[in-house]
């Protein structure tokens, strides 16, 4: 999965589906639906600010955001 991700013609879609796929070997066209977002992708580092920050909380609170090995919200009980 890496290596697909690091591909320079291949483009990673966050937080997105699938809705159409049609075409041949060698030459697809696929329709994606980018869902809305709270965090604007390019500005965001990862650092947790919007967490502690965001006074109308749209994160829920029991949920946990993984962004690689960091982790951002609260944990339920039993997850790791």
């Amino acid at each position: 999965m890496m290596d697909a991700g690091r591909h320079p013609n291949t483009t990673l879609l966050t937080y997105s589906e699938v809705e159409d796929v049609s075409g041949y070997v060698g030459n697809f066209k696929i329709k994606v639906r980018k869902k809305a977002r709270y965090v604007n992708e390019n500005t965001c580092t990862g650092c947790g600010i919007c967490w502690t920050e965001c006074f109308t909380r749209r994160i829920p609170h029991d949920k946990l955001i993984k962004m690689g090995e960091m982790s951002i919200g609260e944990r339920r009980p039993g997850e790791r």
